[in-house]
């Protein structure tokens, strides 16, 4: 039988299972915004690392008090300003920014919950659009889809959230094991390596 949709399945999720989903997309994510810290001396990967720990912290300890106005503000302050002759390096660095942001506000149900739970998912999609198109693999975002990277990627997201499906209480055991699988292939969405350390 064949699954339903990437979108339709992240939907169908429960709320916790949600954000677990989308964490696990941030955490193969950071390392781009590293790079472009490293490259450019300019940004602050431990924020970003530290408010993504919060929220893993969140899923599996009852009652856990998060500030969202404030870790937001936080990210904020620290995401990348683009020029138009920038390279891929800064918007996959705006991108994971804006992916913990979209995380941050589901945390509580709202009017909006709907369309941001899938934000995550399609903002890793985009990054990788944007750099098939930037270094002309593709024309336009038709091509983008059927691309073996952009079929990596929806290949990727699929199997996260098969792992995600399986888990009905987020324990820290439960999280630290996505984030396992999230970092399995040692490459971020871009096919970066994600340097380990030892």
């Amino acid at each position: 039988m064949k699954k339903p949709a990437t979108f339709a399945r992240i939907r169908a999720l429960k709320p916790k299972q949600q954000i677990a989903f989308n964490q696990m997309l941030i955490c193969r994510m950071l390392p781009n915004y590293a790079l472009y810290q490293e490259l450019t001396q300019t940004g602050d990967i431990k924020v970003l690392e530290n408010i993504s720990d919060l929220i893993w912290q969140w899923l599996y300890t009852p009652k856990f008090n998060l500030d969202q106005d404030l870790q937001q503000e936080k990210i904020e302050a620290v995401i990348p300003t683009a020029q138009p002759d920038d390279g891929i390096g800064v918007y996959a660095a705006i991108d994971v920014s804006m992916a913990l942001i979209a995380n941050i506000s589901i945390l509580k149900d709202s009017d909006y919950r709907h369309k941001e739970i899938t934000l995550p998912s399609l903002i890793s999609q985009g990054t990788i659009e944007r750099l098939l198109i930037t270094t002309a693999e593709v024309e336009h975002s038709q091509e983008a889809l059927a691309h073996p990277h952009m079929q990596w990627e929806i290949e990727t997201q699929n199997e996260f959230l098969d792992a995600v499906e399986k888990i009905k209480t987020f324990t820290k055991a439960e999280c630290r094991e996505l984030k396992k699988i999230a970092l399995a292939d040692g490459m971020t969405n871009l096919g970066l390596e994600i340097e380990t350390e030892n």
